[in-house]
């Protein structure tokens, strides 16, 4: 062990003559501890709220949709979905019909917004399935005289229904007669109930299937456009320009990315400012540091200005300092990092804190564990308390011998 290491632990252990240096050594110790955690923990709720929000958004919706730029209904759909199919980087491609209807139950009465689809396509592009809490998506298929449908889970309570049920769709786009337009209903048997995670979704979406959408909406077949799934969603704003290419006008191919960009662009600004705000937790606890330092070079002057006469180098009087410094720091960042993680796990296992779900569309804090996030915060931890521990540390070093024996 070096002298300038073992000086720098001797100075930091408490002494009965002594013990304000041990005092503010601990207080030291506990700022950076406090802020590490904290900024670990932030940052890692910030980066799972931003990924649940992405997979509950790309849950309920495919990585591009492709439609006419005029929102008109695509009569040739079949050749242009196999032109999307050929598309590098493309998985799947599912045509859909959207509309809004009424949808009426005994209980009660709810706008919904209509999705019809092909149940084994619409798997392919979107993980809606795995969100199915009653019933099964693949029962949208079913032929029978009643078609089904699939509701959200807010939706599915504010009506009153359960698997089994059925429900009336009311289309204000009815038939014109000599009273006036006539809404269109037809009735529907519930299939399926799921739980995309997102309030706004549970509340309004419902499935059915394709051909029972033309023939409710009248409709020929034509399709309003296509939901297409990636190899992967970062690769989705490269696929989608490839999709347009291919496709020209009056085609319009838009990637997740861009549907949600001031969404995602507000939660990264946030992200960077938290980030920043709360550096200024450690950058006021290396104020700790730099008093400690200080308080220890004016409490030990004859201790340097023996180290000066038998030899020892400034550097090696500055090195003893900053080594106290880092000590501090880096016993400081080790138990924040450790700190952090513990509660970031507790809060990934536990439900502490719940959330209103109709404003953060989850229920709970989400957290995301990421290496970087630890390794960012650590290193800004050790240099900010490197960069504290360096004035002091150099004005130790500036201290005349002869002058500090002669004063004790």
């Amino acid at each position: 062990m070096k002298y300038e290491r073992f000086i720098a632990e001797r100075y930091l252990k408490s002494r009965k003559s002594n013990r304000i240096l041990s005092f503010i050594s601990g207080v030291s110790v506990l700022g950076i501890v406090l802020g590490v955690a904290t900024l670990i923990v932030v940052i890692s709720v910030m980066s799972g709220f931003s990924d649940n929000l992405k997979n509950r958004i790309l849950g309920a919706n495919a990585h591009i949709v492709v439609n006419r730029m005029d929102v008109s209904p695509i009569e040739d759909w079949r050749t242009v979905k196999q032109q999307i199919a050929s598309v590098e980087g493309v998985t799947g491609v599912s045509p859909f019909i959207i509309s809004q209807v009424l949808l009426t139950s005994q209980n009660n009465v709810a706008g919904s917004v209509i999705r019809g689809v092909n149940a084994a396509d619409e798997m392919k592009v979107t993980t809606i399935a795995k969100f199915m809490k009653e019933g099964s998506f693949s029962d949208l298929n079913i032929k029978s005289e009643v078609p089904m449908i699939a509701l959200g889970k807010e939706l599915a309570a504010n009506l009153g229904v359960v698997v089994g049920d059925n429900i009336t769709m009311v289309s204000p786009l009815g038939k014109k007669g000599p009273f006036g337009i006539t809404p269109k209903m037809k009735h529907f048997q519930v299939c399926g109930v799921f739980d995309t995670g997102m309030y706004e979704y549970n509340n309004t979406l419902a499935y059915i299937n394709m051909s029972a959408a033309q023939d409710f909406f009248g409709m020929s077949d034509v399709v309003s456009g296509f939901s297409v799934g990636t190899v992967n969603f970062d690769y989705a704003p490269d696929i989608a320009a490839n999709i347009q290419k291919k496709l020209d006008f009056p085609y319009w191919s838009r990637d997740w990315i861009s549907m949600n960009q001031n969404l995602f662009s507000a939660l990264k600004l946030e992200k960077y400012a938290m980030f920043i705000i709360l550096t200024l937790i450690i950058i006021v606890a290396s104020f700790n540091v730099i008093s400690m330092i200080t308080v220890t070079v004016k409490d030990k002057k004859r201790d340097i200005a023996i180290l000066r006469a038998m030899g020892a180098s400034e550097s090696s009087i500055s090195g003893i300092f900053k080594r106290q410094g880092m000590i501090i720091g880096v016993t400081g960042t080790i138990i924040g990092n450790l700190l952090g993680l513990a509660i970031c796990v507790v809060l990934m296992k536990f439900k502490i804190i719940s959330l209103p779900a109709d404003v953060y569309f989850m229920d709970r804090i989400p957290v995301k564990i990421e290496v970087m996030t630890f390794v960012v915060v650590s290193f800004c931890s050790l240099l900010i308390t490197y960069l504290a521990g360096l004035f002091p540390a150099r004005q130790s070093a500036k201290l005349d011998p002869v002058e500090a024996l002669r004063r004790d």
